[in-house]
């Protein structure tokens, strides 16, 4: 059990095209609340594990943030970005005891195979290095989230991405593999931090990340007791 500080932020979300996103056109929203642990006690990296509520355009207290429900698993993240034209905004930050167990479990196959053939392998106590993989089963592993890591802009485009999966699971909208790639190339595109990139890194980024975030399962649909843990 370590006293370790936690951080909590508004993450802003306005740049994003909303009015151009298939059942997305009214929602406008231009933040959402998260928090943020350092890693560094237990995988020796300046890393972070972010949780992204799934309370977006609301008023809240932070102290009532723990019982909010999460949009999505918890990520391995670089430090938000307080600074620039998209800077995230520093509500509190509190001392709160973590132990490694904790942490959830996170998920990795060799050369990104997302499909059911693939070599899976999980990470526990916050050790979110590849070595120190442990063998596993698709089936139980397939709900958690990866091991990749996240900067603002990625955040960004996994919330988008997460709102969409829930409108299909809803039967409100129907997306293909390509629709969501071009969803992504939008959400990226616009982002205050890729503004100058080229094309090529945007579809790269595509490329990269819509697999991954395709793979997990809505967030409200994993049975509690497996959230961030084996099935």
């Amino acid at each position: 059990m370590k006293k370790l500080p936690v951080t909590y932020y508004k993450l802003p979300l306005g740049s994003i095209p909303f009015e151009e996103l298939p059942s997305l056109e009214d929602v406008g929203y231009e933040y959402v609340y998260c928090k943020s642990l350092p890693l560094a006690e237990f995988m020796g990296l300046d890393y972070h594990l972010l949780s992204v509520y799934d309370l977006l355009d609301v008023e809240i207290d932070v102290a009532d943030l723990k019982e909010g429900s999460l949009l999505f698993g918890e990520v391995v993240s670089d430090k938000l970005s307080t600074r620039g034209k998209a800077k995230c905004v520093k509500l509190s930050e509190v001392n709160e005891n973590i132990s490694k167990d904790d942490l959830p479990y996170l998920k990795y196959s060799p050369g990104n195979d997302y499909s059911s053939e693939g070599k899976w392998f999980y990470m526990k106590d916050g050790d979110y290095v590849i070595l120190k993989g442990i063998r596993s089963e698709y089936e139980r592993v397939k709900h958690l989230e990866g091991i990749a890591i996240y900067g603002d802009n990625i955040v960004r485009l996994r919330i988008v991405i997460e709102l969409l999966k829930r409108n299909v699971e809803r039967g409100i909208i129907k997306l293909s593999f390509d629709q969501y790639k071009d969803i992504a190339y939008k959400v990226l595109r616009t982002d205050p931090t890729l503004l100058k990139s080229d094309e090529s890194i945007i579809r790269d980024g595509v490329d990269n990340w819509v697999p991954s975030m395709l793979s997990t399962p809505v967030y409200s649909s994993i049975p509690k007791e497996h959230r961030g843990r084996l099935a």
